[in-house]
């Protein structure tokens, strides 16, 4: 049996982690992924979650920017409107992220309140 995942994720010579630094909303800045990254080069580190809506108006350079040493790193988006979602991950693609997840199950009051709607 072919293991397709793994053919996948291992596009361009990148090899993909088992040991994840999970999303969490303010918390997992680039300081933080950093510090991930000195704890173990195996991790795979992801953005906190930032919505469509904060990449398209805000400071692209402060929510965007990240180290080299970041990488294989996942861009997590949240957002409504797919026209914003496409436009965020061609973003993403732009300043070198190396995957974009969709956030489509947030346990966050802010998504939850009706601050984003999936």
């Amino acid at each position: 049996m072919t293991d397709n995942f793994s053919n996948l994720t291992q596009e361009k010579g990148k090899r993909r982690s088992n040991l994840f630094s999970v999303p969490m909303m303010d918390w997992t800045d680039r300081h933080c992924r950093m510090f991930h990254r000195l704890l173990s080069k195996e991790t795979q580190p992801w953005t906190e979650m930032l919505t469509t809506k904060a990449i398209i108006h805000g400071d692209k350079n402060r929510l965007l920017d990240f180290d080299a040493a970041e990488h294989s790193l996942v861009l997590q988006l949240g957002g409504s409107e797919p026209d914003e979602m496409a436009a965020c991950a061609k973003i993403a693609q732009d300043w070198g992220y190396d995957e974009v997840n969709i956030n489509v199950g947030c346990p966050s009051d802010r998504v939850q309140s009706g601050f984003l709607i999936f």
